[in-house]
């Protein structure tokens, strides 16, 4: 089931496969986002400064996917295609979708009822 957004999800995980790579981020003034960062931290992920808002970007669009009927292992494989190569392993990108799932979209209603089960 291909996304409507489909340049969005080349261009995102190409930004949130830079932002994985170094360093450690700086809080943001949302609570969300914090306890978002907070856990992708817990398990490991570092990623250079100034590059939360990727991070964060892409866990929105992932809410999305989730609302249009995407497993959330389809949309850990997708992700993971395009960070591969940077080093950011299935396991990580598994992460950032639980993450982005349970903080940013915990009780989300599917936008496309029959597509959904």
């Amino acid at each position: 089931m291909p996304s409507p957004r489909w340049l969005a999800r080349l261009a995102i995980p190409m930004l949130a496969g830079a932002a994985l790579v170094n360093s450690a981020a700086i809080a943001t003034a949302n609570p969300q986002d914090d306890a978002y960062l907070a856990k992708l931290r817990a398990v490991g992920l570092t990623w250079p400064p100034n590059s939360e808002e990727a991070l964060i970007g892409e866990a929105h669009l992932i809410c999305y996917d989730l609302s249009w009927g995407w497993q959330p292992q389809t949309i850990a494989d997708d992700i993971h295609d395009h960070l591969n190569k940077r080093g950011v392993t299935l396991l990580d990108v598994g992460t950032m979708v639980d993450a982005a799932h349970r903080i940013y979209c915990p009780g989300n209603v599917c936008d496309a009822p029959t597509l959904c089960t």
